[in-house]
C-alpha cells in the first residue's frame, strides 16, 4: 500500500534509521521496525528501509574465468577478429556491441542470444560494468590469494563477505550459501557483520538445507493438510504461554514460527528444477556437464530467493583450464550460447517472481550479479595453437551486473601491447606505473559494493576508504 509520506532524502534516511534503533532498543528486533515503517508510511517507505540487493556470485578458477569473457568480451579482441581471426572470439555475429548513452564514452559488448544482445531487453539497467581489477594470479579453483579480485586490498575483508554484511537487513533463513566446486569453498572471506556461510557441494545438497527430514520420515506430516494443522495448532498454542507479550521474546518466537513452517513442510520440491528446466535453460549445451551444473546452481538459487530462503548464493564456474578447447571451435561456440542462454534465462526467471519483501517489484529488479575468477587467458592468444594464461600485465577483471547503480561499460582497457588502469575517482585512463592494482582494486570492490547496498555510501564506508565515484550512479 502507498502512502504519501512527507519526508525526503536523507531526513527519510534517518527517520528509518531512528525507527530501527528505536526499535533495537526496545528489544523488538527488525521485523516489528518494517512492521512500524509500512503502518506509518506505507509499503514503499518499509521496503525502502531493506536498504540491500540479493546477489549471486560466480567464481570461474583453474582459468575458466576464460569462458566469460565469451559471454563479455574484451572490446579489443572484437576489434582485432575482423582482421586477426586467430584471436579467442568465435564468430562476429555473436558480438553484441551495446549503444547506449550510459556508456558515455566507453566500450562494451555482450554476447548475442537469439539474435540480440544478452539482457538487452532490460534496458541500461542490467548492462554489466567490467573493471580491471586485481591481478592474474595463476590457478586457484576459488580465488583466495591476496591481490586477486575478491579481497579488499585495504586489510583483509572479503568483498562477499562485506556484500553479506550489508544484507543482513534481508531476513533470511540461511544468509549466504556457498556451493563448493571439488571439495574446496568459494572465496567468502571475512567481515565485521557477516553471518557464516552454509557450505554445499552442489545444488542437491543447497535443497537438502531447506528439506525437512521430518515432512519426509514422518508419514503424517506427508499430508498437506496435516502439515498446515500441524503448523496452525503450533502457533495456536504459542500465543497460550505466559511470554507471548513480551517485547524481548519476539524475535524468538518469530524465528520459531518461521521454522516450524518449514519442518512442516518439505521444500525439495519447491526449490528443484522443474522438469525440462535445465535443458530449456542450455539449449543445446545441456550436454555439458559445466554448462548444466551452472544452470542448476541458478535455478536453485532464484527459487530459494523466491521463499525469502538466503540472500547470497556463491557458485563456482567452470574450473577446466581451457588451454586447447579451440581445437574444436563448434563446440566453443555451443557452450558460449548455452552460457548466455543460461543467463538470460536466469534474468528472465527472475522477472516473473515478486520480491517476497517488496512484491511490488521483481526479484530481476533486486539483485547484484559478479562474475570473477583467477585469470581470464590472454584474449590475444593465438587460439590455434594454444589459449595462453598470461594476460597483458597481469590483468585480471570482473564483471558486475548491478541494477544500474553502477555505470556500465569497460573500466580500464586491456590491448595487445599491455593495459591501463584508471582513476577509479575519475574514470580517466592512466599506465599502471601511475595507477597501480594496489590503487584500482578497492575502488572496483567499493563500487560494487555500492551497488549491493543500493547506493548506501555510509554503509560501504564501513569496509573500504577507497574511491570509486567514477564509476557508479549517484543516488541521492
Amino acid at each position: 500500500m502507498k502512502r504519501d509520506f512527507p519526508l525526503r532524502g536523507a531526513s527519510r534516511r534517518d527517520f528509518v534509521k531512528g525507527v530501527f534503533a528505536a526499535s533495537a532498543a526496545l528489544g523488538l528486533g527488525p521485523t516489528r521496525a518494517l512492521e512500524m515503517l509500512d503502518e506509518v508510511g506505507g509499503s514503499a517507505l518499509a521496503a525502502g528501509a531493506i536498504n540491500a540487493n540479493r546477489t549471486v556470485h560466480m567464481c570461474y578458477g583453474d582459468g575458466g574465468h576464460a569462458w566469460a569473457t565469451l559471454v563479455f568480451p574484451v572490446p579489443d579482441t572484437i576489434r582485432e577478429f575482423a582482421t586477426v581471426p586467430s584471436v579467442p572470439w568465435d564468430d562476429m555475429a555473436k558480438a553484441g556491441k551495446i549503444s547506449s548513452p550510459a556508456l558515455e564514452d566507453r566500450l562494451l559488448y555482450h554476447r548475442n542470444v537469439n539474435g540480440k544482445p544478452l539482457w538487452s531487453n532490460y534496458g541500461d539497467k542490467k548492462l554489466v560494468t567490467a573493471m580491471l581489477c586485481g591481478t592474474n594470479i595463476g590457478h586457484e579453483t576459488a580465488p583466495k590469494n591476496a591481490g586477486n579480485t575478491n579481497t579488499i586490498p585495504t586489510g583483509s575483508i572479503g568483498s562477499f563477505a562485506a556484500c553479506a554484511s550489508i544484507q543482513t537487513t534481508v531476513q533470511s533463513l540461511v544468509p549466504v550459501i556457498g556451493i563448493s566446486r571439488n571439495g574446496v569453498t568459494m572465496p567468502y572471506g571475512a567481515s565485521t557483520g557477516a553471518p557464516s556461510p552454509a557450505s554445499v557441494p552442489d545444488s542437491n545438497a543447497m535443497i537438502n538445507l531447506f528439506s525437512s527430514s521430518a515432512s519426509k520420515l514422518m508419514s503424517r506430516l506427508s499430508d498437506p493438510n496435516n502439515a498446515k494443522l500441524y503448523e496452525e495448532y503450533y502457533k495456536a498454542f504459542l500465543g497460550l504461554v505466559k511470554t507471548v507479550d513480551r517485547a524481548t521474546y519476539q524475535r524468538a518466537y518469530e524465528d520459531s514460527r518461521v521454522a516450524i513452517s518449514l519442518v512442516a513442510q518439505n521444500l525439495g520440491s519447491v526449490l528443484s528444477p522443474a522438469p525440462g528446466q535445465v535443458d530449456a535453460w542450455c539449449g543445446p549445451a545441456a550436454i555439458d556437464a559445466n554448462v548444466k551444473a551452472i544452470a542448476n546452481n541458478l535455478i536453485v538459487a532464484a527459487n530459494a530467493f523466491k521463499k525469502g530462503l538466503c540472500s547470497q548464493v556463491m557458485m563456482p564456474g567452470f574450473n577446466d583450464d581451457p588451454h586447447f578447447v579451440w581445437a574444436d571451435q563448434a563446440r566453443v561456440t555451443r557452450i558460449a550460447d548455452g552460457l548466455a542462454l543460461v543467463y538470460q534465462s536466469f534474468m528472465d526467471y527472475l522477472n516473473t517472481i515478486p520480491d517476497p519483501v517488496d512484491p511490488s517489484k521483481k526479484l530481476s529488479d533486486n539483485i547484484v550479479i559478479t562474475v570473477s575468477g583467477d585469470l581470464p587467458k590472454n584474449p590475444f592468444s593465438n587460439k590455434n595453437s594454444d589459449w595462453a594464461d598470461s594476460t597483458p600485465m597481469s590483468a585480471n577483471w570482473m564483471y558486475v551486473m548491478s541494477n544500474g547503480y553502477m555505470k556500465p561499460g569497460w573500466f580500464g582497457e586491456v590491448t595487445r601491447a599491455g593495459k591501463k588502469n584508471y582513476d577509479p575517482d575519475t574514470g580517466k585512463l592512466f599506465t599502471p606505473a601511475q595507477f597501480p592494482d594496489a590503487m584500482v582494486t578497492p575502488g572496483a570492490l567499493g563500487a560494487m559494493l555500492y551497488a549491493v547496498s543500493r547506493g548506501n555510501e555510509r554503509r560501504v564506508r564501513d569496509f573500504t576508504t577507497a574511491s570509486y565515484r567514477s564509476m557508479i550512479n549517484v543516488v541521492l
